[in-house]
């Protein structure tokens, strides 16, 4: 997978200017302190993983999880595109892992070798469906993300102002 070590590569370049610039106003930053660990939050996230599998597997605070995200918002849209590819990717490659082991699976029981067992499926079926999870959310996110904050104008602003004055003396008289 080409997009893998791109994702990378422009999560760690953002961090690095944003690292830059926190240093540049003399404040105190994860992105200074621990580049490696922000870099790490927003690849899992934009792979889909969700706030709490960060804080079970990779013992992250979800204060720092949250504050993190914030402050990399504007740069997560784009990322989020890759991190939904490359999830789909994975559930693709597990869902076809899953139908290899069911036919050896079958195989082996039709041979009188083996005897059916609900476990030798069981992993790689909760394995998939988590990673059908991780890609949904991350669809889920990538509409999050494309929220658009109407912007008026300070003409326009005036206009609605005047306009609600004038309603309101004639409300009054």
């Amino acid at each position: 997978m080409v997009e893998a070590p791109d994702l990378k590569e422009s999560i760690a370049d953002a961090v690095q200017e944003y690292a830059s610039k926190k240093r540049e106003e003399g404040v105190k930053s994860l992105s200074r302190m621990n580049p490696e660990k922000v870099g790490l939050i927003l690849y899992l996230f934009s792979l889909g993983v969700s706030q709490s599998q960060m804080v079970k597997r990779h013992k992250i605070c979800h204060k720092t999880i949250k504050k993190t995200l914030m402050e990399y918002a504007d740069h997560l849209g784009k990322w989020t595109e890759v991190g939904a590819r490359l999830s789909k990717q994975l559930f693709l490659n597990l869902h076809s892992l899953e139908e290899d082991i069911i036919e050896a699976v079958r195989e082996r029981m039709e041979s009188g070798k083996l005897k059916p067992n609900f476990r030798d499926v069981y992993y790689v079926s909760t394995a998939k469906e988590k990673s059908w999870q991780q890609a949904h959310r991350i669809e889920e996110r990538k509409k999050e993300t494309t929220f658009t904050r109407n912007v008026v104008s300070q003409e326009d602003y005036e206009k609605v102002l005047a306009k609600a004055r004038e309603r309101m003396r004639g409300s009054l008289s």
